[in-house]
């Protein structure tokens, strides 16, 4: 009897970008908007990026209260 095989679930590109970018979280939310402008993220689930930019933003506003 074969075993079927496990899928991997595919990593995002976007929350990746958030986790190993180097730089503040505004900077990483400019070079998410920008990859993002550029149609980067094409072929990414949207809900995936809509995680991802809301994560950004709580992150930046985080910063700046500081």
């Amino acid at each position: 009897m074969l075993r079927k095989r496990k899928e991997r679930k595919r990593k995002s590109i976007a929350l990746t970008l958030i986790r190993d970018l180097k730089g503040t979280a505004a900077q990483k939310l400019a070079m998410f908007e920008k990859v993002r402008a550029a149609g980067g993220f094409a072929n990414e689930d949207p809900a995936d990026l809509a995680q991802a930019d809301s994560m950004l933003r709580e992150f930046a506003a985080m910063e700046k209260k500081e």
